[in-house]
């Protein structure tokens, strides 16, 4: 080996051309960072549901919530107020956070109308939208829950808010 005696390395020796015993912890190596990634992946994401908003009526105005982390989101729905049938736009800026998806589920508060689901659009500066029909309820006036559902992370985050429609 380039003129080095092996008996001058302590007895050492250095098996020229035979790479067997260099494959087999590579290999360990190789297999453990993969264990290690697909763990990462299928790990549980955390919920992190958030109180109900208080104080705000979306029906009357634009609302906004603190999200974990120091993140902020303002919600907004236009016609104001909400007629008990026809479209309503939804409009969601997030602060402070960049979600890969923003979805808001529909719940009747006193009156089981179902899970209305809606996915909305991101937009450029953190502004996402959207555009729904409620159910109708024939008694007229109805509470109603909007739950915003934000993927931020290894999280879901949802925010309750209160609105009435039909008034």
């Amino acid at each position: 080996m380039h003129g080095v005696d092996n008996d001058a390395m302590n007895g050492i020796v250095f098996p020229v051309g035979d790479r067997s015993n260099f494959y087999a912890p590579v290999a360990a190596v190789a297999a453990m960072f993969a264990v290690a990634a697909a763990g990462w992946l299928w790990l549980p994401r955390a919920d992190v549901p958030l109180p109900l908003v208080e104080g705000c009526r979306l029906d009357h105005e634009v609302c906004t919530a603190a999200l974990p982390d120091g993140g902020r989101l303002e919600l907004a729905f236009e016609p104001r107020p909400i007629p008990k049938a026809g479209p309503m736009r939804v409009s969601l800026r997030v602060e402070g956070a960049q979600p890969a998806s923003v979805d808001i589920d529909f719940q009747g508060v006193e009156m089981n109308m179902g899970v209305h689901r809606i996915a909305l659009a991101a937009a450029a500066g953190g502004r996402y939208s959207g555009e729904t029909t409620l159910p109708v309820c024939v008694t007229g006036r109805m509470l109603w829950q909007a739950t915003v559902l934000l993927e931020v992370g290894r999280k879901n985050v949802s925010v309750p808010f209160r609105f009435e429609s039909g008034g």
